[in-house]
């Protein structure tokens, strides 16, 4: 817009210098209103400390306290009142020169709330801006890794999180699919347990949550915790989703470690637990086998002492000397007794070595062979001979077959035959122990509860159900396996396998 179809532009004086004023002056400096040729050539306003008088001043306009010196201004095309007092707008019109224009007070509201409406638009946009550099801001500085994604998996942001485990920029990274920065995939969650979070978000139209294996810029496997968000539109839809990843391997570590060491402790505990219950069983039958032997050698004490008082003939010498040999013997008998019982009920930690399992099974024998004559139970020995040591703690594998050959003992109440074996796998570089009874058997039902805590097919008077279970628990512990065959009627089998460790050589025949 232009004066009279001239070039030059109209020249416009305001009448009020505070907050509306500034806009206008703001807006014309912006050149906010491209089809208007117009410039501000002076403020009037008795405040000379206003922001508009101020913004004026720094534009090199004329400002004044009295709006009467307008009329002294020459060629004045405009005057517009933006002070909200329509007496001060009468009182310009009344002596204006004709060719100066007057806004009237409708008008000059109206454009005055034009203004007005500009100024709160401009301070919503730099409030917009300013909220859109702190999103920003945010966004990029947080430590999780935060993607926007579309509906249909592809991404259309990412932060530094982000970028930085992919090992991409982000024009390398926008537009492609989720599944294959993070699964490094074609397809979406390719495998079966990898629930989608996104597409559970889509289903539910509510927060998605799920915990996969991604990879990171090494294409090492990562465990990730992923949370989905959905971003909807004033409608409802779901326009974007927010995808937030947080690594969490190294918490699912320690809490792993956690759980290893309590499992170790009670498995400790249980060990020692379960060895008092059979401490308590071998006591109750070797009190009867050591009993024997101490009558006879008290027996003999009295007939030696007897034979003394009444004085000894050179004959009764000879004599003598095998009664003392029989003490000796049934002594030394009782004596290996005792402290293998003292062994055995000995708590102590648990310490790696080599051992010989051939010799553990043999003190095994000596400690239960008798309660085995009580049930008239024959035992049978088919030891293989030079066999590799293997690596553990000796005193918890002696503690496996008490148990095993108790439970074969308490399978066999009217006697039977127990046969205890070990064997060399060379090629699977094992040493193979059996354990095997002629006893009741166990039904095919139960044969996946056997090695369960507190599971027994016994009456609550012959145990807590721990001695299996246990078993089981030191033959992991020794990298081991344990399985068992069984028929009802006819017996059952137990079966342990034992690595032989790299460092020790492997000898011996391949077990039938």
């Amino acid at each position: 817009m232009t004066v009279d179809g001239t070039d030059r532009p109209m020249r416009i004086a305001v009448i009020g210098g505070g907050r509306r004023c500034k806009a206008l002056l703001e807006m014309m400096d912006q050149r906010r209103f491209p089809g208007l040729r117009a410039q501000i050539v002076a403020v009037a306003d008795p405040n000379q400390d206003a922001v508009g008088v101020q913004r004026a001043k720094a534009m090199g306009i004329m400002v004044t306290t009295d709006y009467k010196d307008f009329y002294k201004i020459p060629d004045l095309d405009l005057v517009i009142q933006l002070t909200g007092k329509e007496e001060l707008l009468e009182d310009f019109i009344k002596h204006s020169p004709a060719k100066v224009r007057v806004l009237e007070s409708a008008i000059s509201r109206l454009f005055g709330d034009i203004i007005r409406f500009q100024e709160e638009s401009l301070l919503h946009e730099r409030q917009l801006e300013l909220v859109e550099g702190i999103v920003e801001s945010m966004f990029s500085s947080i430590r999780d890794r935060v993607a926007i994604l579309q509906p249909d998996r592809k991404i259309v942001d990412a932060n530094r999180a982000f970028l930085d485990w992919a090992g991409l920029s982000k024009e390398e990274i926008l537009g492609k699919f989720c599944h294959q920065i993070s699964h490094r995939s074609l397809e979406p969650c390719p495998h079966p347990s990898s629930h989608c979070p996104l597409e559970e978000c889509l289903q539910t139209g509510s927060i998605g949550h799920a915990i996969h294996e991604h990879y990171d810029r090494n294409d090492e496997v990562r465990f990730c915790e992923i949370t989905t968000v959905p971003l909807k539109s004033p409608n409802g839809s779901i326009e974007l989703i927010l995808e937030v990843q947080r690594d969490i391997t190294d918490e699912l570590e320690k809490k792993l470690e956690q759980k290893t060491q309590a499992f170790k402790r009670n498995l400790a505990r249980l060990i020692h637990e379960d060895k008092m219950i059979a401490l308590g069983k071998l006591v109750a039958s070797a009190v009867h086998e050591i009993n024997n032997p101490l009558s006879g050698i008290h027996a003999l004490a009295r007939l030696m002492r007897r034979q003394l008082e009444e004085g000894l003939l050179p004959a009764d010498l000879e004599q003598f000397k095998y009664y003392l040999q029989l003490i000796d013997t049934e002594s030394a008998r009782c004596s290996t007794i005792v402290s293998n019982l003292l062994s055995f009920s000995r708590q102590h930690k648990l310490e790696r070595r080599l051992f010989d399992v051939n010799k553990v099974i043999h003190d095994v024998v000596l400690l239960s062979r008798h309660r085995m004559e009580l049930q008239h139970v024959s035992l049978g020995l088919e030891l293989e001979q030079a066999l590799p040591e293997i690596e553990g703690d000796a005193g918890q594998i002696q503690q496996c077959f008490i148990n095993l050959i108790f439970n074969a003992l308490e399978a066999m109440p009217e006697g039977g035959r127990l046969t205890v074996r070990t064997a060399l796998d060379a090629k699977r570089r094992e040493v193979r122990v059996e354990v095997e009874d002629t006893g009741v058997g166990i039904p095919n039902e139960l044969m996946s509860q056997i090695f369960e805590p507190f599971f027994s097919t016994k009456n609550q008077d012959k145990g807590v159900g721990l001695g299996l279970s246990v078993v089981y628990g030191i033959v992991k512990e020794h990298r081991g396996s344990i399985y068992v065959k069984s028929k009802v009627g006819k017996g059952s089998c137990f079966i342990m396998r034992f690595p032989i460790p790299s460092k020790t050589s492997c000898h011996g025949r391949e077990p039938q």
